[in-house]
């Protein structure tokens, strides 16, 4: 089942973004992340479906066409430099906000 997704280091791979949803959606009952916090959830997102699409690619159970799985990896990775620094951007405004009220 492990090769279905391109072997163990593509598993691995796939983990990586899935452990950061995971320390996202537990943050809040820590502390308050804000608005920031949806964009770098979305971020992880697209991360995780980034890596899972890599790993399709190179596995055994699904093959994209060539042009759609390049396009859609492309997309995707847009997607999540594009959130991660909107994230970025509205922790920055949180925080100089805060500054500013203190």
């Amino acid at each position: 089942m492990i090769e279905w997704f391109g072997g163990g280091q593509d598993v691995i791979d796939i983990f990586i973004p899935l452990f950061g949803i995971c320390v996202l959606l537990i943050t809040p009952k820590i502390t308050d992340t804000g608005r920031s916090r949806r964009y770098f959830v979305s971020a992880f997102i697209f991360w995780l479906s980034f890596q899972v699409l890599i790993g399709l690619e190179q596995g055994t159970l699904v093959s994209f066409p060539h042009l759609i799985g390049l396009i859609s990896a492309i997309l995707l990775l847009i997607g999540f430099i594009g959130l991660l620094f909107r994230g970025l951007f509205a922790a920055w405004k949180e925080q100089e906000s805060s500054i500013s009220s203190v």
